[in-house]
């Protein structure tokens, strides 16, 4: 089975239709209380390796209203991430299925006469981007488990494909520990030790 997920999650207890187009977590300074709650809101919890990734899957026609666009920018690239589950936590996916991962990952730079790409270098995704902001390859990330935390497209995603979600990801260690690229989105000023089985726990 696959499934579609748009990676900009929210860092506080605010809707997901909120969160799309913004880095992941930081729709809100205010994180969850506690790991339950976070979890408590993705319906879709995996773990899974990066098998695939598409710099440029999506293009959608940039707001000339939105914060922060300027002219001579567009359209809006979304990239993706696929990901072979590995094991499932929660929801509707099956061990050996895949996962694909949607986010925002930059705009077309019109004023460039070469084409140039304003890449987007979102500091929670740092886990599959390079320092240039591009995605790694499979082959970079290797045998890396990630942990994706997924919810159900919201209506105002622009991408036009069926089955979005929203979601968020972390690495898992050999430990367990889930390493976020920023701080984790339920735990307010720390990057507290939380491993898997603590996911799992709260998922219980």
């Amino acid at each position: 089975m696959a499934a579609v997920v748009l990676l900009s999650g929210c860092a506080g207890p605010v809707s997901d239709d909120d969160a799309v187009g913004v880095a992941p977590y930081q729709v809100s300074s205010v994180p969850f209380d506690s790991l339950a709650d976070f979890v408590a809101q993705r319906p879709i919890i995996a773990t899974g390796k990066v098998v695939a990734v598409n710099e440029s899957a999506y293009e959608v026609p940039v707001d000339p209203e939105g914060e922060g666009n300027i002219a001579g920018e567009g359209p809006e690239i979304y990239g993706t991430v696929s990901f072979k589950v590995d094991g499932v936590i929660k929801g509707d996916v099956k061990p050996g299925g895949t996962l694909t991962v949607v986010y925002l990952s930059g705009k077309w730079n019109r004023a460039d006469k070469k084409g140039g790409r304003i890449a987007y270098t979102h500091e929670k995704m740092a886990n599959v981007q390079q320092a240039d902001s591009k995605l790694k390859s499979p082959a970079e990330l290797g045998n890396t488990t990630f942990a994706i935390f997924a919810a159900p497209k919201p209506a105002s995603l622009p991408v036009q494909a069926a089955d979005l979600c929203v979601a968020g990801i972390a690495t898992v260690d050999s430990t367990g520990q889930l390493v976020f690229a920023g701080e984790p989105p339920f735990v307010a000023g720390t990057r507290a030790a939380v491993k898997l089985d603590d996911v799992k726990a709260a998922v219980a």
